[in-house]
């Protein structure tokens, strides 16, 4: 697993291109908030993340379009998945095309699916094109509200921070008290049906 927070520190928008390829929504929120933070820019981010989505969709596509369902059929997960996929695609494909990065669990087989169905390749290189700008505008603009009001919940705790503190204290002693008491119990009610 990445740390995206540490590439995003020290290679910026070139961790957000490779985040928007791969893994998605993860690095684009810590990349929202180092655009709350003036770190990165705004709609630089939302571009480069738009090709880098762009990008990965479209060899997901190519896989597909190449090896075709014999890809699949060997990998059951991705097989029951594609299942799935091709009902959708097969009743709304440029609904499918546009909401594909939404879709968590669908959205690596769902461009692959559109190779191996052959859908025209120029219609979903446009279409993807729309949707992967969609995607990261969205992705970023939540992400930004989210640090906005994740920092503005901070700076209202941080005057009560010692209070906050002990009271989380006092509920992990009682949730500690509570465990131990719970096995005990039980140690003592299993130790009691043996001896009966």
């Amino acid at each position: 697993m990445f740390d995206w927070s540490a590439l995003l520190q020290h290679y910026g928008y070139l961790a957000v291109f490779v985040g928007a390829f791969f893994e998605g929504e993860t690095v684009l929120m810590l990349g929202a908030y180092a655009v709350h933070q003036h770190i990165l820019s705004f709609w630089p981010l939302v571009g480069i993340a738009m090709v880098g989505g762009f990008l990965g969709d479209q060899l997901y596509y190519f896989i597909g379009a190449k090896y075709g369902y014999g890809f699949i059929q060997t990998r059951p997960r991705l097989n029951q998945k594609f299942e799935r996929a091709s009902q959708i695609i097969a009743r709304y494909p440029t609904v499918a095309i546009l909401i594909m990065r939404f879709l968590w669990g669908l959205r690596t087989i769902i461009p692959m699916s559109f190779g191996i169905m052959h859908y025209p390749a120029l219609r979903y290189l446009v279409i993807n094109l729309i949707a992967s700008f969609i995607w990261a505008f969205v992705v970023v603009s939540v992400g930004l509200q989210v640090s906005h009001w994740l920092h503005i919940f901070w700076h209202m705790l941080l005057p009560h921070q010692h209070k906050i503190v002990i009271i989380g204290a006092v509920i992990f002693c009682i949730l500690l008290v509570r465990i131990v008491y719970g096995r005990f119990a039980k140690s003592t009610e299993s130790s009691e049906t043996r001896s009966s």
